[in-house]
């Protein structure tokens, strides 16, 4: 989101914005980017959404094993976005199951770009999120609103003189904050079953987002 004056207040990549690390690990050495909780109701694949429109700018597909260089991310999506005060502005995805968008094509805030997974050089699921400007990796709660927990006490957040980006009251909340429920149906066996198999193909059944019922239990 671009204010009048200029500054930029990115929407937040994914629904459960819990921080497991921040922009320095617990150790004090440097990690140039915050991870996120995704492990919540049994499963560690969630929704991820793009925290700004831009373009899809570089895509790369874990080969499954290496664990070094840009591999290190896993599968992995960067975008960038319109410059801010004359200088690139990116956000990269990494440790991705899944990606939902390729190489050169546009987004919008709170689109869905991909799910979260277990992929690259990572001891445990999460979102690994970072905020590119001008080629370096900024604080990225400095771009994002307040609306975040910390696992525990020693995660980091902001150096003296950092705050949260500031979001105008009246706007409403993200998109990627919103979910909608569609009901279809009744419908035939051979529909249901091309129903679910839209739904196994975007992951809904894993996420628990895909309910089917017969129907004389719903009256």
């Amino acid at each position: 989101m671009r204010l009048n004056n200029g500054d930029v207040v990115l929407c937040w990549p994914l629904a459960l914005h819990v921080l497991t690390a921040g922009y320095f690990y617990s150790d004090g050495s440097r990690h140039e980017a915050i991870d996120l909780r995704t492990n919540q109701g049994g499963s560690v694949v969630k929704p991820v959404y793009a925290a700004e429109d831009g373009t899809v700018e570089e895509t790369q597909t874990w080969d499954g094993h290496t664990k070094t260089g840009m591999q290190s991310y896993g599968t992995m999506i960067r975008i960038r976005h319109g410059d801010y005060r004359g200088v690139t502005l990116q956000t990269r995805y990494a440790h991705l199951s899944r990606l939902c968008v390729s190489k050169g094509q546009t987004v919008k805030e709170g689109q869905l770009i991909g799910y979260t997974g277990e992929t690259g050089n990572i001891s445990g699921a999460h979102l690994h999120f970072e905020v590119i400007l001008g080629g370096n990796r900024r604080n990225p709660l400095v771009w994002l609103d307040d609306d975040f927990t910390t696992a525990n006490t020693g995660v980091y957040t902001y150096q003296p003189g950092e705050y949260a980006a500031s979001r105008p009251a009246q706007t409403a909340a993200p998109a990627a904050a919103r979910l909608q429920t569609i009901t279809i149906g009744p419908v035939s066996q051979g529909d249901a079953d091309a129903i679910l198999a839209l739904c196994k193909e975007r992951s809904l059944d894993q996420l628990g987002l895909y309910r089917s019922v017969w129907a004389e239990e719903v009256g």
